[in-house]
């Protein structure tokens, strides 16, 4: 993540864990147990990790949704970054860009799946941010605030 919300550079981060993992569902339920305990660990409220745990957990799983679809066994990066006052995130996927819903659909105002997963990301965190990959793929990133009157970090 190159910057913060305001495209300033970000502090430099106290500490970053990368995950990679292949496109399965079965494996949601471990990306969401690494995210709590860092979370816990980063000095956030249990509704600040409740909130980062379905964040992480339906980014995740778009791209999970993406990579099936493509048929690409293409492994999923999760970068989870702690800073001095919140918690970033950022999920890279090689998938190709997903199709768009059938005229039918948008006319009815229906979401698909990618686009409900990104929404309900949306709403709960700071700054999401959604691009394209060089040489194709996704990158969606977005930090959460550490509750102002939580413990400082645990070492």
């Amino acid at each position: 993540m190159e910057g913060d919300a305001g495209g300033q550079p970000a502090a430099a981060p106290v500490a970053t864990v990368r995950l990679a993992f292949p496109p399965e569902p079965r494996l949601l339920g471990t990306v969401r147990l690494v995210v709590s305990v860092i979370a816990r660990k980063a000095g956030m409220d249990e509704e600040g990790v409740e909130d980062l745990k379905v964040a992480v957990s339906e980014a995740c799983a778009v791209a999970v949704g993406d990579l099936n679809r493509a048929g690409r066994p293409d492994l999923i990066e999760l970068d989870l970054i702690e800073g001095a006052d919140r918690v970033g995130i950022e999920v890279r996927d090689r998938a190709p860009p997903a199709p768009r819903l059938a005229a039918a659909s948008e006319a009815n105002g229906e979401l698909d799946d990618r686009q409900l997963g990104l929404a309900l990301v949306g709403a709960l965190v700071d700054d999401l941010k959604i691009a394209l990959l060089e040489g194709g793929g996704n990158r969606t990133s977005f930090w959460l605030r550490r509750d102002q009157e939580a413990p400082p970090p645990r070492a």
